[in-house]
């Protein structure tokens, strides 16, 4: 149920414009906060899936008011009904939640996790934040906040403080970057996009595709050293979040220095020096900006070592 509070006695009188905004923009957070929980990403590309285009069906069940507050009651299925064939697979990403649960639930975790600013937070990205921040034009001075209440957390409110909070998180957030990473593919989900590469120091990191369309060649790796392209997608606290992974190659006779995530770069990047053409690499470097890599002279000796055997 939603629960609206204004500022006035709209009871079921509410502002056709008011409602409309609340009912357009509702049903894109649940969605994005339950694809957030199944892949470990909030977006995706391509068609939407079976699965969870059932877990976000939200139907308009109940229209009443309480004092000077305008209920909203919907129904949604349990996410155990919607999405069978995830719950008959193994577990793979910790955020999976309950099956009795729903996508009301989801939502309710995602935004507790951002009203308490939590840096470390598996339950959001920037995509999701950015959602988040869209509520601030449907919030005004006839809608004070909403509150979403019989969830798992009890009322769970999105108002203009959660808003915030999620523009603080944004801003705190490091930019993705370009990465090649080397490891075993030890894990992979083919309806959800997921996948997990355990890398030379033994530490496992979780990795979705951009798309469905390939996931089919995931198979073929499975149990292999591969070498992933894409970028890494960061937490505010600077902790990887996840790999975006748009192509996946053979990581056979790939350096063991590729087999780690660089960790964020902060502040702008280099901007290029103007010198004087025919002076070689620095003219080139000057030219086209520094390598935006983390490796020392030493490692990339020994990158280019490994690559003369």
């Amino acid at each position: 149920m939603l629960r609206l509070h204004t500022d006035r006695n709209y009871c079921q009188r509410l502002p056709v414009e008011v409602c409309g905004d609340i009912l357009h923009g509702f049903k894109p957070l649940l969605s994005s906060s339950v694809r957030m929980a199944f892949e470990g990403s909030s977006t995706g590309r391509g068609r939407k899936p079976i699965w969870l285009a059932a877990a976000s069906d939200v139907r308009l069940t109940g229209y009443s008011h309480e004092g000077t507050d305008t209920l909203l009651e919907v129904q949604l299925p349990r996410l155990g009904e919607a999405a069978a064939e995830l719950y008959e697979q193994g577990e793979f990403w910790p955020t999976k939640p309950p099956p009795e649960g729903t996508a009301v639930d989801v939502l309710a975790a995602a935004v507790d996790e951002v009203a308490s600013r939590n840096p470390e937070s598996g339950h959001y990205d920037h995509a999701l934040l950015d959602r988040l921040t869209r509520l601030g034009k449907v919030l005004s001075d006839r809608l004070d906040s909403i509150s979403l209440i019989q969830t798992a957390r009890g009322v769970v409110p999105l108002n203009r403080a959660v808003v915030e909070s999620a523009r603080e998180l944004i801003q705190r957030t490091p930019q993705p970057q370009p990465v090649r990473v080397v490891g075993k593919l030890d894990m992979i989900r083919h309806s959800t996009r997921s996948f997990a590469l355990k890398l030379e120091d033994g530490s496992e990191v979780h990795g979705v595709l951009e798309d469905h369309q390939h996931t089919d060649a995931l198979r073929e790796w499975f149990g292999q050293r591969v070498l992933i392209l894409g970028k890494a997608v960061y937490r505010p606290s600077g902790s990887l979040l996840r790999l975006d992974a748009h192509s996946l190659e053979s990581g056979e006779g790939q350096p063991a220095l590729f087999s780690k995530v660089p960790p964020p770069r902060h502040g702008a990047p280099p901007r290029p020096r103007p010198v004087p053409a025919g002076q070689g690499w620095k003219a080139f470097s000057a030219y086209f900006g520094q390598w935006p890599g983390t490796e020392t002279d030493e490692e990339w000796a020994a990158i280019l070592e490994e690559i003369r055997r």
